[in-house]
């Protein structure tokens, strides 16, 4: 099948020939209907952390090829299905008992183990959500990246009707706005660099935007743009910032880190600790999170279509990845390997 695969952090990704996996026990063999480009794993790629010759991409959807001994007849050959990005090992004491996020040798897709850069990808039957034929695979690909924004603002323990600052307009940033606004919070406010993404949060559940080449302290432009301060501020860039969000928040702000930024950062406690900031990180996700967002979607009470800017092929990834490495104005690319 074909690929693409990760050479070093110094070269360009390639696009490859490679054996196609086969399913083990408790797996399924999917052929992949889209899969997005994350900016996770654009921070991997440039800090070095994946592995030699990983093929990246967690977010997919797609069709079953293929089962594994042991799976459920409840899959079939032909099931529409997203999955969770990891593989599971089955058999650790974990994984027995069916705490599936515990277990002991859990191989995260795309990271440390083989993505969805790929006409193929093997998924385990636990951590698998069916696709209802009414919601397009395309837009099932963004189950991903729309689950932890859901699971990022659970994580902010936003109060009735409080306020949101958003920290960055790409994909994670504008689900962060869309479940904010679903569950009923009053204003939401997002700021970014980019003049098309900040027309685009605005299209997306912002009350209002922040220029942050104009105006770099957020918590002065959300006071600014609507009034009051924010309840709480949700990181969704995954650049080292920490620290300067602390040094800007108002006194019992809640800062939750959703971009998780992959390089160090010095932080002073003291800072945080006199202004009674609360910082957390928010980070993974369950099967019944995948399962809520999937009919989220499918009864179109979340719409997800125009946050797709860009559809490619394999050939075109190894390219269209180094643009994103320069400042742009996209969402979610969607790589579309067997269309």
């Amino acid at each position: 099948m074909k690929a693409v695969v990760y050479k070093g952090n110094d070269k360009p990704l390639s696009l490859e020939d490679v054996p196609a996996p086969v399913p083990g026990p408790g797996q399924l063999l999917v052929k992949v209907a889209a899969c997005g480009i994350c900016g996770s794993d654009l921070h991997a790629y440039q800090s070095g952390l994946l592995g030699p010759e990983i093929i990246m991409g967690h977010e997919f959807s797609g069709e079953i090829l293929a089962v594994g001994e042991g799976v459920s007849t409840s899959w079939q050959v032909g099931d529409r299905v997203t999955s969770l990005g990891a593989l599971l090992c089955g058999h650790c004491d974990a994984c027995k008992r069916g705490l599936f996020d515990s277990c002991e040798n859990l191989q995260l897709t795309g990271f440390f183990g083989h993505g969805a850069y790929a006409e193929q990808v093997l998924v385990s039957e636990q951590l698998s959500v069916r696709v209802p034929e009414i919601l397009d695979l395309t837009q099932a690909a963004l189950v991903e990246p729309m689950t932890v924004g859901l699971q990022a603002l659970r994580d902010a323990q936003l109060p009735l009707g409080g306020n949101v600052l958003v920290i960055g307009a790409g994909v994670i940033g504008l689900a962060v706005a869309k479940w904010a606004r679903f569950f009923g919070a009053a204003d939401i406010v997002v700021s970014d660099l980019d003049a098309e993404r900040l027309d685009r949060a605005r299209a997306n559940g912002a009350t209002a935007v922040i220029d942050a080449s104009v105006n770099p302290d957020a918590v002065q432009g959300f006071r600014d743009a609507v009034g009051g301060e924010p309840d709480v501020i949700l990181e969704c860039v995954g650049r080292p910032m920490l620290q300067q969000l602390i040094d800007i928040a108002p006194v019992g702000c809640h800062i939750v880190s959703v971009g998780v930024s992959m390089a160090e950062e010095p932080l002073s406690p003291m800072a945080a600790a006199q202004k009674k900031v609360r910082l957390s990180f928010s980070f993974g996700y369950t099967v019944e999170d995948f399962a809520f967002v999937t009919r989220m979607l499918a009864e179109k009470r979340l719409l997800v279509e125009e946050l797709i800017t860009q559809r490619v092929a394999l050939e075109q990834v190894p390219e269209v990845f180094e643009g994103l490495m320069q400042p742009n104005g996209h969402c979610k690319i969607l790589i579309q390997p067997n269309r």
